[in-house]
């Protein structure tokens, strides 16, 4: 019987305020730590040499210190590829990298330069050897790692408005797509390292935000080129809630692994009061989506947001064995516990199958034996 081992991955990590971390992870370490090869998204820059860098959005610096709670558990690979990755400056961009470095834990995604951006994270377990890639797939082209500039790996993704009806001033209709040119460098690059491994993930940092099913024009396509160039699965993340999950010819992809242990003032009316800030939360209010008052005021997100889950795929050379999800609930503390079908789980699997049914996607579900393991499969289709 052929060797495969367990690889799994979280969302966003906000590892901001308040500290220490530890007490987030209190209700999922001991699962986390079971796993064979652990990957998580750092979304933050994590300095204390703040040169602020922003367009968007500002991420504050969270505490280099603490990241040192993602080593004490286990965690194998940090993806920085993200849209905050430079909220900070070059120094927000070295400094994360390198603190992950002196862990223990690969970073890949991002780097001094595109050189090392670029660079993949491999790791062996087992016999095995388990290759990653990251790729912000969002912009700002201003966190976008250049030959001599520090940022994130990336893929352009391009926005085209299409008037709905012919008439003046009416509304457009939006359609996201990449170049063919850039498809083809990253189908390039993950066959190039597919070369060099065993087991493949590709994780991106996709989409839009919001409560809904919907994906963008491009998110599908992107994935499907990276596992036709030779990925075994797909990770992503950035919409801040979870997503659809589907397979494509017999891999895996999880469009969006939401939100994990998040905690930050960033978007907290009071806490973050520089103009863009509050001309933003005003935005916000107009647009019904709250004015950055927060019944907790570290979790700046909706209350499905709170729904969570650890992606779990089994693997070897032979590719994927088995995959599917363990159903987690981000607490009003922050903690992350871990559900079972008897013990909440369920509620949070209803909400996945209404994301994946509500983008059509062709993901089914069922419980393991013991109600602690969500299974994935291909729905059965009818003739």
């Amino acid at each position: 019987m052929d060797n495969t081992i367990r690889i799994a991955c979280v969302g966003d990590l906000i590892l901001d305020e308040p500290g220490p971390m530890e007490p987030y992870f209190e209700g999922s370490r001991q699962t986390l730590q079971t796993q064979d090869v652990l990957i998580g998204h750092v979304e933050t820059p994590h300095t204390t040499r703040n040169l602020p860098s922003c367009i968007d959005i500002q991420a504050p610096p969270s505490n280099p210190e603490h990241l040192d709670v993602l080593a004490d558990i286990g965690f194998d690979i940090a993806t920085v590829a993200g849209n905050h990755l430079y909220d900070c400056g070059p120094y927000g961009v070295t400094d994360t990298v390198d603190r992950l470095k002196s862990l223990g834990i690969q970073p890949v995604g991002g780097g001094a330069n595109i050189t090392e951006a670029k660079k993949p994270a491999i790791v062996e377990k087992d016999g095995l050897k388990i290759g990653v890639l990251s790729y912000n797939a969002t912009g700002p082209k201003l966190g976008w790692a250049m030959s001599q500039k520090p940022g994130a790996n990336y893929v352009p993704v391009e926005t085209s408005y299409i008037a709905a009806r012919d008439m003046p001033g009416c509304p457009a209709k939006t359609y996201t797509f990449i170049w063919p040119q850039n498809i083809k460098q990253l189908q390039d690059e993950v066959a190039a390292l597919r070369a060099k491994v065993d087991i493949l993930a590709v994780v991106f940092h996709k989409g839009n935000g919001g409560d809904h099913p919907r994906l963008d024009n491009y998110e599908q396509p992107l994935c499907y080129a990276a596992l036709d160039a030779g990925a075994d699965m797909i990770f992503a993340h950035h919409h801040h809630v979870l997503k659809g999950v589907e397979l494509y010819k017999g891999k895996p992809i999880y469009h969006g692994l939401g939100n994990f242990v998040c905690v930050t003032y960033a978007m907290t009316a009071g806490y973050n009061d520089t103009p863009e800030m509050i001309a933003y939360l005003k935005q916000r209010a107009k647009e019904g989506r709250g004015d950055g008052h927060y019944e907790v005021p570290f979790y700046p997100w909706s209350d499905v947001s709170r729904y969570t889950m650890i992606a779990q795929v089994t693997a070897g050379k032979n590719g994927v064995t088995e995959c599917g999800l363990i159903p987690c609930y981000i607490e009003k503390s922050g903690n992350i516990t871990v559900r079972t079908r008897d013990n909440g789980g369920q509620d949070i699997l209803d909400f996945i199958i209404r994301q994946t049914d509500g983008a059509s996607l062709n993901a089914a579900f069922e419980w393991n034996e013991d109600g602690t393991f969500v299974r994935m499969r291909e729905k059965q289709t009818r003739n």
